[in-house]
């Protein structure tokens, strides 16, 4: 979805302030999330690099203004939901209504679908318990985003103010009839309450005399004070890398939604937890961010649970509410919890979004691998290494594309001008395939496009048929 139609969505929703940030951040979504400092980190490690090079694929790439504006605009709607939970006076149990909305919800073959992408981030495209072992952390520094929220409620503060004292003075009018009073009333006390609620004294209600009577225009200002806190935590408490083990799928009626949320947020929280060092942050507070983040997910991919990990993420807020900023829109809605998540935008987008494109990831697991170093002088001969892989995983398999593609560079007797590796699944169909001309940095291509145009039409053809003749290769 483009940019500019998340302000149309929510143009009319004036007491949330902050979705011109989110539009910032998608300003230039092709390099956004590639240079995010997550991203940075984890693909400038080599094992990292190994698992998550499909980030960076011509695919993903040309798919990250699309999924982006979807992640924004989930975001936003997310937020927006997360608040009027927080505020709900229907629950006492926010995380109880979580838990019943999950329990009602069917596996249908669109949830099973889910699931299983879920289990593929998981196991392969993350290949979590290998990420979990690399012990990379990314120090993010939550002062900026805490100053945002302050900010922010000092602006909405001065606008209830200027409002507040127009209606004083509009009640002060003498000339005012009785059902204009009555609504300038209520406004005003709406702003006043919302003032007292972010700490401003309560200014008492004109007084309105005239010729045949004397009264005061009540206010009540029995909103609960709360004060704005900034709580520092010790980092070095953030930093536990457990080591986490395969997910075994399940089938049937037993990939219910609730487990396909249960591994979202597992990785979500493992990014938020352990691998982003989100220096400030009270460690309580990170459980909101993840059910935010598999609500997103969950969004995105078409699932019904998303509404119930709203519940979820805001019972973590309300549980810890002496931690947050009281915000207060103009209209007296409570935004804390939208302001708070507007301030950790940038964490929750980028978690959300690897996630999604991890589930979108289905390079299949390779059983034979085709390595091909075509020759400067002579295009049409090649020098090729062909390996058969069994009960392996990706990064075993690239291992052996870049163990393969380093011995053909070093003992090639005639000049390469590139080296490719062509993986196909046991039906022969293509499973992975990598630019390996520098075997330390192997980049991945996708889309059969793609792949045709790096090895040539014909040799793609003779593989496929299965027609490599001795004469191509030396």
């Amino acid at each position: 979805m483009p940019t500019n139609a998340i302000a149309d969505v929510w143009a009319n929703f004036q007491s949330l302030t902050g979705v011109a940030e989110v539009q910032k951040i998608m300003d230039a979504p092709q390099q956004w999330l590639i240079e995010q400092p997550l991203t940075q980190g984890l693909l400038g490690h080599p094992t990292g690099k190994a698992i998550l090079g499909w980030l960076q694929s011509s695919q993903n790439v040309l798919a990250f203004p699309t999924l982006i504006g979807q992640c924004g605009t989930a975001f936003l709607e997310t937020s927006h939901g997360i608040n009027r939970a927080y505020n709900s006076k229907l629950y006492e149990n926010l995380a109880g209504a979580g838990e019943r909305t999950l329990a009602a919800l069917t596996s249908t073959s669109t949830e099973k679908g889910i699931y299983g992408d879920v289990i593929n981030a998981f196991n392969n495209s993350l290949n979590l318990p290998e990420l979990s072992k690399m012990g990379v952390k990314v120090d993010y520094a939550m002062d900026q985003a805490w100053s945002s929220i302050s900010q922010k409620k000092l602006q909405m503060q001065e606008e209830a103010r200027k409002l507040r004292d127009k209606y004083y003075q509009e009640l002060q009018d003498q000339r005012l009839k009785l059902d204009e009073r009555r609504r300038t009333r209520a406004k005003y006390n709406n702003v006043a309450r919302s003032l007292v609620a972010m700490g401003d004294a309560p200014i008492p209600s004109p007084r309105v005399i005239t010729a045949s009577s004397s009264y005061d225009i009540n206010s009540i200002y029995n909103d609960r004070i709360l004060s704005i806190r900034s709580v520092p935590v010790n980092a070095s408490a953030l930093i536990v890398v457990p080591v986490v083990a395969p997910i075994v799928a399940v089938g049937g009626a037993l990939a219910t939604v609730g487990i396909t949320a249960g591994i979202i947020s597992s990785i979500a929280s493992w990014f938020l937890t352990n691998c982003m060092n989100l220096i400030g942050m009270p460690a309580s507070l990170i459980s909101a961010l993840t059910h935010c983040v598999t609500s997103i997910v969950l969004k995105v991919s078409g699932s019904s649970g998303a509404q119930a990990l709203r519940f979820f993420a805001a019972s973590a807020l309300k549980a810890n509410e002496a931690l947050l900023m009281t915000v207060f829109g103009t209209t007296n809605m409570n935004v804390t919890a939208w302001m708070f998540l507007l301030g950790m935008a940038g964490p929750i987008l980028i978690v959300s979004i690897i996630i999604i494109l991890a589930m979108r990831n289905k390079t299949a697991l390779a059983k034979t691998l085709y390595v091909f170093g075509d020759l400067v002088d002579n295009p049409n001969r090649f020098n090729l290494r062909v390996a058969s892989m069994y009960d392996t995983n990706a990064i075993e398999i690239l291992e052996q594309f870049k163990a393969s593609a380093r011995d053909m560079r070093d003992n090639a007797k005639l000049a390469m001008s590139q080296i490719v590796g062509l993986g196909l699944d046991p039906k022969n169909e293509y499973a992975v395939c990598y630019n390996l001309t520098n075997p330390d940095n192997p980049i991945q291509v996708t889309g059969q496009e793609a792949i045709v145009a790096l090895l040539g039409a014909d040799k793609v053809a003779r593989i496929a048929t299965g027609r490599l003749n001795f004469m191509d290769f030396i």
